[in-house]
């Protein structure tokens, strides 16, 4: 349980530290404008509102239908710009943005035009009951001073309260996402501020000064998250209803009043260039990336007023509710990363990134902004770590297992399976020397034993002759009680070819001559052919060694008691010595199913003096 807890804090560790890193990563220019992009995509999946939420508003466009039919040059088009006002104002139009700006009186060259212009306006603002909008003129302010600048539109728009900012607010890459409402107020007030042309637009609409209040800025009743808001563009450029200013001067001049209604009665009304010569990049330009796909600047007030007017604003998510949600993504991703199998991973992954998009973007359509861009870093980052931290265990788990199954079943086996990467119930069969040992008296003397004490001191045992096999080169195939039963082959580590019966035989009589504890060992050595692999089913194998040679040993090692002896081999392994170790012959044995009896040898520093000198003797009798 611990550990497992403990695993646990480290993956809720990797996710707090990815949704630090988030964080601090978002403060960055890239990712910045990465997040923005991601916000764009949004405008783009979206795609265009419903009529219903933009039939209340119609751009009366200077298009290129415009510019082929009107032969003056566009500055000196005010009395255009003139009866399409009291056009709109005649027909019932609620307001009217006038996105065009007149820097310098016309006089000297169209002496009527300025006074046209005039004219038409305080007609609209009176008789018409339609406020127009005008484009702030900085240069009006000191027309009293020099009378260059003294634009008689301009003056009434500024007696009147009416002018105000025609500017848009760019981002660092120049697209136009948020839109300045008002100045900093500075401590100045209100009625002095100037605001944007949508924002006053609004004002008159619902008849209501904006206010700044200590729990944020109102109109009316509608709190404005904040002076700079997210445009909610109601769709890519061509969205808003749209008449020429050619059709609608012409049904203005014809007194065609039905159709003027048509148009634009009881609606917002957007008087500006509609052709290339003002468009700016939006959300909807990230799709196409070209010009056609730019907005005009009177569209971007027409989205900016709709967004004021029907209270639908984009505002970011709370900074507690964005860090619980990059918490959460990245806790799930590196929890599935690092605990669920490869394949349920990448369908974990891949079900992720859609439920992101599709959150961030239910979110997004509820006017709520999380960022995906931030979603999909603070996950990629936990899969990142996800993913170091898995095979860092998976490394940890594998050199465990190796040292498990090297000590269960010996590097031998663990080797071969690291090399072949399969488990197969296979054998081979090659040349080997098998040992076998026993401890003398075993039995009796775990009668008289408490058993824990027994177990201890046969774990000590085993360990020390274990330390035997290994340092000989060996192998500890498997233990049969108080049994030890020990393979040498040319496989084994620093092997030399046809040494195994020389190793086998060196181990053999250290064994037997080391006493731990109070147990003694008696080993039996022979050298054959023997089959050795895999032995047992799908559920259960185990590596073992089979064949004639086995048994053999074994019947050796049990000799020793009838023979005297502390170790026996057979005569097939004291040829493979070849002089080698000093032997001494034993006699012979006969062995059922054998025609010829098997021959005896022991080491000769394991044969008493007294024996060896009784054998000398009979040999010269």
């Amino acid at each position: 349980m611990k550990k497992k807890l403990h695993r646990w804090l480290i993956l809720a560790g990797i996710a707090a530290a990815a949704t630090a890193s988030t964080v601090a990563l978002s403060e960055v220019q890239f990712f910045k404008m990465l997040n923005l992009k991601a916000q764009d995509t949004h405008f783009v999946l979206r795609g265009k509102m419903p009529d219903d939420k933009i039939k209340d508003y119609v751009i009366i466009g200077v298009d290129q239908k415009t510019l082929d039919a009107y032969p003056e040059f566009s500055p000196f088009w005010h009395k255009y710009y003139a009866d399409a006002m009291r056009g709109a104002a005649d027909a019932g139009a609620k307001v009217m943005i006038l996105d065009v700006t007149f820097g310098v009186p016309v006089v000297k060259y169209e002496p009527d035009n300025d006074s046209y212009l005039a004219e038409a306006y305080l007609y609209a603002m009176t008789a018409g009951n339609m406020p127009v909008i005008c484009a702030y003129v900085p240069e009006a302010m000191g027309a009293q001073k020099d009378a260059r600048f003294a634009v008689n539109l301009n003056m009434a728009a500024a007696s009147m309260g009416t002018w105000s900012m025609a500017n848009l607010t760019s981002d660092s890459d120049d697209f136009v996402r948020r839109q300045e409402l008002i100045e900093d107020p500075q401590g100045r007030p209100t009625d002095q501020l100037i605001r944007s042309m949508a924002l006053r637009a609004a004002e008159k609409l619902t008849g209501k000064d904006v206010e700044f209040r200590k729990d944020g800025i109102y109109l009316g009743a509608t709190r404005i998250p904040d002076r700079t808001i997210n445009i909610n563009y109601a769709g890519p450029q061509g969205t808003f209803h749209r008449v020429s200013l050619v059709d609608f001067v012409s049904a203005a001049r014809t007194h065609n009043t039905a159709q003027l209604e048509k148009w634009v009665k009881g609606k917002a009304v957007l008087l500006g260039p509609d052709n290339m010569a003002d468009r700016y990049s939006t959300p909807y330009y990230t799709a196409f990336g070209t010009d056609k796909w730019t907005t005009p600047g009177v569209e971007i007030h027409a989205s900016t007023l709709r967004t004021l007017m029907s209270g639908e604003f984009l505002v970011n998510v709370p900074e507690w509710f964005r860090y619980i949600a990059l918490l959460i993504d990245a806790m799930l991703c590196v929890f599935a990363v690092s605990l669920l199998p490869v394949k349920k991973t990448i369908l974990a992954g891949i079900g992720g990134v859609l439920f992101m998009v599709v959150f961030t973007h239910a979110l997004f359509r509820a006017g709520l902004l999380l960022s995906t861009s931030e979603m999909m870093i603070s996950f990629l980052i936990a899969l990142a770590a996800g993913i170091v931290f898995r095979f860092a265990t998976a490394e940890r788990k594998t050199t465990f297992f190796k040292a498990a199954m090297t000590l269960f079943v010996g590097k031998e086996v663990t080797k071969s399976l690291d090399e072949s990467d399969t488990i197969s119930l296979t054998g081979d069969r090659i040349m080997v020397t098998i040992m076998f040992t026993d401890i003398r008296g075993f039995t009796a003397f775990c009668e008289a034993k408490d058993p824990a004490e027994v177990v201890e001191l046969l774990n000590t045992y085993m360990r020390t002759m274990v330390s035997f096999i290994v340092r000989h080169g060996g192998s500890v195939n498997k233990f049969i009680g108080d049994g030890i039963l020990a393979v040498f082959s040319d496989r084994d580590e620093r092997a030399k070819p046809g040494d195994h019966a020389l190793r086998a035989v060196r181990c053999g009589t250290e064994m037997v001559s080391t006493e731990v504890g109070a147990f003694k060992t008696g080993a039996g050595i022979h050298s054959g052919e023997v089959i050795i692999g895999n032995v047992g089913s799908s559920d259960k194998m185990e590596f073992t060694v089979l064949g004639d040679t086995v048994n053999l040993a074994s019947r050796l090692e049990s000799l020793n008691k009838e023979q005297k002896t502390k170790l026996l081999m057979s005569g097939t392994t004291y040829e493979m010595l070849q002089g080698q170790i000093d032997t001494f012959f034993i006699g012979t044995v006969p062995v059922r199913g054998k025609t010829e009896p098997m021959q005896l040898f022991t080491a000769l520093e394991l044969v008493p003096e007294e024996r060896r000198l009784a054998a000398l003797q009979e040999a010269k009798q």
